[in-house]
């Protein structure tokens, strides 16, 4: 019980649930707190293979027990690791992509067969099956086969995954029914960014936090939990995660990694995937110029372009944070006042598009006649 794993990034944290697990004082419905790259997930994955007494399995997380609804940027995260361990090619690299890998395949676990999207669980099982292939004895041909295969059978779920939304109310209902069904060690379900499901989901959730089954152990994860009904922030112990520190992060990533690095972790990941935020940046500036500045309206081809863009990292929040920084640099100038009032409109905008799970590409529209109007 002495999660190592969170003992990395957010050590204080890691001795409470330590400290609390070893006296059996954790209850059964629990909730992890935190931005995004604060290591919940970590935190969630520990807690739960703990409760099943699996702590050794946190790398493969091969554990038939086990359900988690992630609810991430996956292709962001694999995308990066996999470029480590394309570089690397280490057993350490290899391990860092298989435990995000089976993160995200654990959303296809087979309690959840009936509800799911065939195609996705399809393409799901694909890749399952290529990663269980993987030998440390690989030669560089046979490796470089593996890692192409990788690529293309996770692409293949990326683009099925398209089509999902958070997870739903005939989601929540399997997990019930998995959770009743018996075992000797008991269940254990992580949901991720609970805030972000319907409300008929949260509705359905709550009935089992209410009367959770004997040996059932349910982690939500949030990074908002002004969204979430306060009936069921009343019915789980709740453990808030910092932001990590800036020491913490560069020595995280230096020993992971073998890098040196001075920003965030999420920017991190982002370079390795190979993304473009100079790209994004210059975009921002030009939406400004246009919309706000010159007040243009863009063609229907330069919104296909944009969205286009954004759509392959899901960049959208990362392009709001710098259209608001775009606005504000005109705001302190002077030069328009209603600059502020236009940033002002950009930060309404995301909270909605948060709140109501709107369509990214019509966020992004309103943005541009909100500000072009201001």
């Amino acid at each position: 019980m002495s999660f190592s794993h969170l003992m990395l990034t957010q050590p204080e944290v890691a001795g409470r649930l330590s400290r609390e697990a070893e006296k059996g004082m954790i209850p059964q419905s629990v909730m992890i707190l935190g931005s995004d790259y604060s290591s919940r997930m970590t935190a969630a994955v520990e807690l739960a293979l703990t409760f099943l007494s699996e702590e050794d399995a946190y790398q493969n997380l091969d554990v038939q027990d086990l359900v988690i609804l992630s609810n991430r940027n996956s292709q962001l995260r694999i995308r990066a690791l996999l470029s480590v361990f394309r570089r690397s090619r280490n057993r350490r690299s290899w391990l860092m992509l298989l435990h995000e890998t089976r993160i995200l395949l654990l959303s296809y676990h087979a309690a959840l067969n009936e509800s799911g999207d065939k195609e996705a669980f399809r393409c799901a099982g694909e890749l399952g099956e290529l990663i269980y292939s993987y030998r440390d004895d690989f030669s560089e041909n046979e490796l470089d086969k593996f890692i192409q295969s990788f690529e293309k059978l996770s692409g293949n779920l990326f683009s099925s995954m398209k089509k999902r939304s958070p997870f739903s109310i005939d989601q929540v209902r399997d997990i019930q029914a998995f959770l009743q069904l018996e075992s000797d060690r008991g269940k254990a379900v992580i949901l991720e960014n609970i805030e972000d499901v319907t409300a008929g989901a949260m509705n359905s959730l709550l009935k089992i936090l209410e009367e959770p089954p004997k040996g059932a152990h349910i982690i939500l994860v949030s990074r908002d939990p002004s969204r979430i009904l306060d009936t069921i922030l009343s019915r789980v112990r709740k453990y808030e995660l910092p932001p990590i520190s800036q020491e913490l992060t560069r020595r995280f990533i230096l020993d992971t990694f073998t890098k040196e690095w001075n920003g965030t972790l999420e920017e991190y990941f982002y370079e390795e995937a190979g993304f473009d935020g100079e790209k994004l940046k210059a975009l921002a500036a030009g939406f400004v110029q246009r919309s706000f500045v010159r007040k243009e309206k863009p063609s229907y081809e330069e919104l296909n372009e944009l969205t286009a863009f954004l759509d392959e990292f899901d960049t959208y929040q990362l392009f709001m944070k710098a259209l608001y920084e775009e606005l504000m640099k005109i705001a302190v100038t002077g030069r328009k006042p209603s600059a502020m009032r236009a940033a002002g409109t950009i930060v309404s905008l995301w909270r909605d598009s948060a709140v109501y799970n709107q369509n990214r590409k019509i966020m992004i529209d309103r943005a541009e006649r909100g500000i072009r109007n201001e």
